[in-house]
């Protein structure tokens, strides 16, 4: 009875994931999109913001700077969890939302959630706004589950406020690019493993309840 549970909750999983990365692919490509055709016909950089540097040197830097960003990042996350119980608990929610993702539809899901975003905060939105007012609304887009400013929202400002700075210095989309990329794909990673755990744990709690039951009914 619980491997036909666990069969059925496995294909209730796929079928909500499929779901939500087609739902997620046509929300990413469509912000993509308007990026880049703003960036082409408005701020006529579409050409420059993505040109891949001839000089080995600059291109590593390019790269270099994306990784550091993404370290900052990363732990700037471990201690909004540690101090945060709020954010701790939504990161549970996305953990049950997304959690059950395959490692090649998590890592889909980092690329185009990072250039979508990209594409439009700093490729279109920066030029005009600024730093602090393309990180402003990319931290609106982050919105809490019940839709209201929230800690989420607030580590969402954060991160803008550093992938506009990578790009406001560099001139390159690349670094805030590869940036948010990294930071997406360790998190949902992180969030995969989280899950496994969690259902270990649930199986382990029902598995418990189901012999207490079995003890009572003796």
């Amino acid at each position: 009875m619980q491997d036909q549970n666990r069969a059925e909750k496995d294909i209730a999983d796929a079928s909500r994931i499929e779901q939500f990365v087609k739902s997620s692919s046509l929300f990413y490509f469509a912000m993509a999109g308007v990026g880049f055709l703003i960036c082409t016909y408005r701020h006529k950089s579409f050409a420059k913001i993505l040109a891949i540097p001839s000089d080995p040197k600059e291109a590593l830097t390019l790269l270099a700077l994306g990784v550091m960003g993404a370290l900052v990042l990363l732990i700037a996350n471990f201690l909004f969890e540690e101090q945060f119980p709020t954010y701790k608990a939504f990161r549970h929610v996305l953990m049950r939302m997304v959690g059950a993702a395959t490692l090649p539809a998590a890592l889909y899901l980092a690329a185009i959630s990072a250039i979508g975003e990209e594409a439009l905060f700093r490729g279109a939105i920066q030029p005009v706004l600024g730093i602090v007012g393309s990180a402003l609304l990319f931290g609106l887009l982050h919105l809490g589950p019940q839709g209201f400013v929230s800690i989420w929202t607030l580590w969402a400002v954060l991160s803008g406020l550093l992938f506009s700075w990578l790009f406001d210095e560099t001139g390159s989309l690349w670094p805030s690019l590869i940036c948010h990329f990294l930071v997406n794909a360790a998190s949902m990673i992180r969030l995969r493993i989280q899950y496994r755990k969690f259902l270990v744990t649930q199986a382990q709690d029902e598995s418990k309840k189901a012999n207490a039951k079995l003890i009572s009914g003796h």
